[in-house]
């Protein structure tokens, strides 16, 4: 834009002055490491985005800034290596992707399979998970102008460099940094208050879909959450989903009750389950199922052998029973009956032969149904 005629530098420097502070960037003096911090107040950066949701109760809100301290503590004594061996396996079951194995089981059936609408929002470090065990305050030179270029609302910007994302759980007010993860516990520690990002809402179930129990298993103490009386997780990390789920309004936890499947039989179950691709969740309608064809397949029937699966012939016998048998009543009906060979042999072959069948397809033995084609 031209000045006009009249007007002089001087006169334009104050506007300029006053164009640059609206843009809520801080002055290059300010970005400079070199210089002293100004005074708390002084010079502070102003935001235009708005700020993303926060957790809508004080208790929740205390809940979850618990969670976000404790993945902080968490992620600094992996980094000093006091945690090998003693954190669970999902959390580093895929590298890479920490952050998200610990979200699934820390928050039980959270998912970002379902997405709700993305915004360029500012989310509050305080309710926002990171993963902070890579690299830290110490690892960089110029602390203060890393941190006040990756606090700045243009890291919203869809196709930005070093742009941020954020999941967030919006009943819970909780989020955790899909993309910019390292920087969440670096901002927090420059003393920066919000995160710029794209924010995808997410869905989470409603405190009274959600049931807590605790389970005693071979003399180990369990807590399991179950959804809508049917989904069953196992919580790997109880004392970090019990308090963030009890402020959300789920009921603390209790027993398991008596007419649900047995909880050997439940534990068994999340064996499997870790040991496939569903992760450790169970669906107990379907565990009553298989339970039920299980009691049912031990139950006593009779049966044919051509009803068996699982017998093996025993291939001497049979050469002896089959073979020898009708051969040795063919000579001894050929002595008997010297004149009437013939019609001997055809009585002997086609009385052992209804005689094998109906040994073969009559029910005349008793076996387990399970053992039964």
């Amino acid at each position: 834009m031209s000045l006009p005629s009249d007007a002089s530098p001087d006169a334009a420097a104050p506007a300029a002055t006053a164009a640059t502070a609206g843009t809520g960037l801080p002055t290059v003096d300010a970005l400079l490491d070199e210089q002293p911090l100004a005074d708390a107040g002084e010079g502070a950066p102003r935001y235009r985005l708005p700020q993303a949701a926060v957790p809508p109760t004080i208790m929740l809100q205390a809940a979850v800034a618990r969670l976000v301290e404790q993945k902080e503590r968490i992620d600094r004594l992996a980094r000093e290596g006091l945690l090998d061996g003693l954190l669970p396996a999902e959390w580093s079951a895929v590298p890479g992707n920490e952050l998200r194995a610990f979200v699934a089981s820390v928050v039980p059936f959270a998912s970002d399979s379902v997405r709700g609408e993305t915004i360029a929002a500012r989310v509050p470090l305080k309710y926002l998970l990171g993963q902070s065990h890579r690299w830290g305050r110490d690892d960089v030179a110029e602390p203060r102008s890393l941190s006040a270029f990756l606090a700045s609302d243009e890291r919203a910007t869809a196709g930005a460099a070093d742009a941020a994302e954020v999941m967030l759980l919006g009943p819970l007010g909780l989020g955790w940094a899909q993309v910019g993860r390292s920087r969440v516990g670096f901002l927090r520690a420059m003393g920066t208050e919000s995160l710029a990002a794209r924010v995808t809402a997410l869905p989470y179930p409603a405190p009274e879909q959600l049931a807590l129990y605790q389970v005693s298993v071979a003399g180990a103490s369990q807590v399991w959450c179950v959804l809508d009386n049917r989904r069953l997780r196992a919580l790997s990390a109880p004392s970090l989903t019990v308090p963030l789920l009890t402020a959300y309004g789920v009921g603390a936890p209790q027993a398991w009750p008596a007419q649900w499947p047995d909880p050997v039989e439940v534990d068994a179950e999340i064996g499997v389950a870790r040991s496939g691709k569903g992760g450790n969740e169970v669906d107990l309608v379907r565990l009553v199922d298989k339970i039920q064809r299980a009691r049912a397949g031990e139950a006593w029937s009779s049966a044919s052998l051509m009803q068996l699966h699982t017998w093996v012939p025993r291939w001497r016998f049979f050469l002896a029973s089959f073979i020898g048998l009708p051969a040795a009543l063919l000579l001894i009906a050929a002595l008997a009956l010297p004149g009437r060979v013939e019609a001997a042999a055809v009585a002997a072959a086609l009385g052992f032969a209804g005689g094998a069948i109906a040994a073969l397809a009559a029910p005349w033995i008793y076996a387990r149904r399970k053992f039964l084609s």
